[in-house]
């Protein structure tokens, strides 16, 4: 005969789920927090909005300039006569090289970007810069002009007259490994309706306005010569008479610019928002900077100027006046992280695993 069941076994009971589905997910819950996805994960999806491209380069960027200025005046009087010569000269040498290369575009304003969590969101962040490879520039100028007055006899006359203004523009720029600068304005934040794996935790990495990283590896290389050489002569022979002048302005700019592996500046008033956060997140926040290599700037200049006056039983008079100015200065900048922006906002709980961990068993 069958015993008969306590009617309190047939009755609810008070603090338990009565689903036997829910009771074996509960469990399984239990081993497997709610916040972790438990199907396979995808491929995490990117989502941008107005942010600057990346620019790398691999390789080396040569520049090579020769220029050379030798402007020549005489005056030659042979006995009982006379001659003149007059000689005005300017000259501009532009030998000012140029070289960018992995320079990364900057960052819009005024954009949205919603990510689906998982994946990185960038909105107006700027772009990196990476350069691989050597930046070499050579600028060789030589300026060397020459004067001469001969009065050859008696009574010969010679008067020589040469007057020179150069300008010899031999700096040189290089730029390479420049991270984009980020726009102002931008949000970054996730969507409304995520799946239930991912509707808490938000492991993805956000960016809002953020400067982008710059990287050099390599060596830049600038070498300026320039060589002034004025000769200025004047002989006059027995009975003769023989006047040389010249007069020289000059002006060397031989100044360097070398910049290399500089993050970008952050922008202003950018947003980057989410709920639970355990990727990177930054509003505004400058790139890094990281340079590895060397920077050789070498500059030579070289000014000899000559005047000569020869009485060879005559009168001889030579005037030279010389006016040079070299400006070899260098500025050289490598591995310089960028300024952060202003007025920006990261909205982020930033929950730890083993705060959440606590939280649940506790």
């Amino acid at each position: 005969m069958a015993e008969p069941r306590p009617l309190l076994e047939d009755l609810p009971k008070a603090g338990t789920d009565q689903h036997l589905a829910a009771n074996v997910a509960a469990g399984h819950l239990a081993l497997v927090p709610t916040w972790l996805p438990l199907d396979v994960a995808s491929a995490p999806s990117h989502t941008s909005a107005g942010s600057g491209g990346d620019g790398i380069s691999e390789g080396v960027i040569s520049s090579n300039a020769l220029a050379v200025f030798m402007p020549s005046n005489a005056a030659i009087a042979g006995p009982h006569s006379s001659a003149d010569a007059f000689q005005g000269n300017d000259a501009l040498i532009n030998q000012h090289p140029t070289e960018m290369a992995g320079i990364g575009g900057n960052g819009g304003s005024g954009n949205v970007a919603i990510g689906s969590g998982d994946g990185a969101t960038h909105a107006g962040s700027g772009g990196n810069g990476l350069f691989y490879g050597g930046l070499v520039s050579t600028e060789v100028a030589v300026f060397a002009p020459v004067n001469t007055a001969v009065a050859a006899g008696p009574g010969a006359e010679a008067h020589a007259e040469q007057s020179n203004n150069a300008m010899f523009l031999q700096g040189a720029t290089q730029m390479g490994g420049i991270g984009g600068s980020g726009g102002d304005h931008n949000v970054a934040t996730h969507g409304s309706s995520m799946s239930p794996g991912t509707a808490l935790t938000l492991t993805g990495d956000y960016y809002a306005g953020h400067g982008g990283d710059g990287y050099f590896v390599g060596s830049m290389v600038d070498v300026s010569i320039a060589i002034f050489s004025p000769i200025n002569i004047a002989i006059g022979a027995a009975g003769g008479s023989a006047e040389a002048h010249q007069t020289n302005n000059v002006i060397f700019d031989q100044g360097t610019v070398q910049i290399a592996g500089i993050g970008g500046n952050g922008g202003g008033f950018n947003l980057s928002s989410d709920t639970i956060f355990t990727g990177n997140h930054a509003g505004g926040g400058g790139g890094d900077g990281s340079s590895t290599g060397a920077m050789v700037d070498v500059n030579f200049g070289y000014f000899h100027p000559i005047n000569i006056a020869v009485p060879a039983g005559g009168t001889a008079d030579a005037q030279q006046i010389d006016h040079v100015l070299y400006d070899q200065h260098a500025l050289q900048l490598a591995g310089i992280a960028g300024h952060g922006g202003e007025g920006n906002l990261t909205d982020a709980h930033s929950a730890l695993v083993d705060d959440i961990l606590t939280f649940m068993h506790s």
